[in-house]
């Protein structure tokens, strides 16, 4: 740096050692307020899910829940299923379904909320509870997989969160654990019940000052897997106020060096026919190493198999019973969106094809840093498809008979 010149009036060593004592008493004021406002931690999730998602067929959404005949569905009354299946997701924690018990009719294997209330159905995991007229709709919650634990506590504030819950919730969340709350926003739930606490059930995964981030299971868009990532103060329904809440330990979840999201995978409908092509499409973000690329595929007979192919250079799929890979070598996934195939659908069997897929470090075999799940039904083709042309056709030639009828008479009059 020149030195000032002396020409100048003599300011510039002033403000130098001005400078010193103010970034001081800057960061003095900084360290201060984060003990007044609190820490700030965030729980990273891979996914999380909306309650009232549906897809085409309705899956997860309308699924209906409980047993003995419970009326609840996931869209209206799923919220707590939706928050665990969040938090069991962010602990790696899947489970297989047989086509036997799933909503959908199809096997499938993974965590969402459908895939977690059909686990629960069938194991146990819904009993009676008294605001329900008949059938077992309420969770038991002893009956969670057994890879995590729970923590069970109350909040004794009618107007936020009171000192104990508050250090429970922030050990918890320093220690890298989802807390699972139940909340109100009003003298009563949705103002159509005489019930005020544990109207609905979020999933608390950090915290910035004394302002706790939530995600909220209910999203208005049901075309949307995700819940709303917002605030305890901004839910969906209103300000939430603690009730119930637990906190969930598990397992370190493994350091995702890799998210994988299954973009695109079959024409919109899922109907494809002999001939046409699946694509799919993969975003990757912070891959530090090669992977594999792992399709594990069901075929409409409940077989599954391993999809791969033979060389670089081809285009037709094999499969295999024993574990491989879809490409042979290990592949550096460097841009944050990448097509991954494009197959030609073959004329062998025909019904619904259920795809896994997901990515393994070399150096961690065994280790899945991501994973989707996605399914597509092959049909024989028939003149019905074509059905909607004709018609358009036929239309099109009568109006165009008409016109020229038309036509003719006029010019017929006009002549005579």
């Amino acid at each position: 740096m020149n030195p000032p010149n002396r020409d100048q009036p003599a300011i510039w060593g002033c403000q130098s050692a001005f400078a010193i004592p103010v970034i001081l008493t800057f960061l003095l004021a900084v360290l201060c307020l984060s003990f007044v406002w609190g820490f700030s931690q965030t729980i990273s999730l891979s996914r999380n899910f909306s309650q009232a998602y549906r897809d085409p067929s309705g899956y997860w959404g309308d699924s209906q829940m409980g047993t003995d005949g419970c009326p609840d569905r996931i869209a209206t009354a799923g919220c707590l299923v939706a928050a665990f299946a969040t938090v069991l997701d962010y602990y790696d924690v899947r489970l297989s379904i047989p086509a036997v018990s799933s909503s959908t009719g199809i096997a499938r294997t993974g965590m969402d909320p459908g895939i977690l209330n059909d686990w629960l159905r069938t194991h146990g995991g819904y009993g009676a509870c008294s605001q329900d007229p008949y059938g077992n709709c309420c969770l038991e919650w002893t009956e969670l997989p057994r890879e995590i634990s729970l923590s069970s506590h109350e909040n004794r504030s009618e107007s936020g969160i009171d000192v104990v819950a508050r250090q429970i919730i922030d050990n918890a969340l320093r220690s890298g654990y989802p807390v699972v709350a139940g909340v109100h926003w009003g003298a009563s739930c949705h103002g159509t019940t005489t019930r005020n606490e544990d109207c609905h059930w979020v999933v608390i995964v950090g915290k910035f000052g004394q302002s706790y981030e939530i995600i909220d299971p209910y999203n208005s868009d049901s075309s949307r897997q995700e819940g709303i990532k917002t605030t305890l103060s901004r839910g969906v329904f209103g300000n939430y106020i603690i009730d119930r809440y637990v906190v969930v330990a598990g397992s370190a979840p493994a350091i995702r060096l890799a998210k994988v999201n299954l973009v695109s995978f079959f024409k919109p409908g899922g109907l494809l026919y002999p001939g046409e092509t699946i694509q799919g499409l993969l975003k990757i973000e912070g891959t530090r190493s090669p992977l594999l690329l792992y399709a594990r595929v069901t075929d409409p007979r409940g077989r599954v198999s391993y999809a791969y192919y033979g060389s670089p250079s081809s285009t037709i799929l094999s499969y295999t019973q024993q574990k491989r890979s879809l490409y042979l070598e290990p592949r550096w996934f460097t841009a944050h969106e990448w097509e991954w195939t494009r197959a030609i659908v073959n004329d062998g069997q025909l019904g619904t094809w259920t795809w896994e897929l997901w990515v393994e470090d070399v150096a961690r075999p065994g280790l899945r840093l991501g994973y989707d799940i996605s399914a597509y039904t092959v049909a024989e083709e028939s003149t019905e498809a074509f059905q909607p042309a004709i018609s358009v056709l036929l239309a099109v030639g009568i109006t165009a008979m008409i016109i020229t009828l038309i036509y003719a008479l006029g010019m017929a009059i006009n002549n005579g």
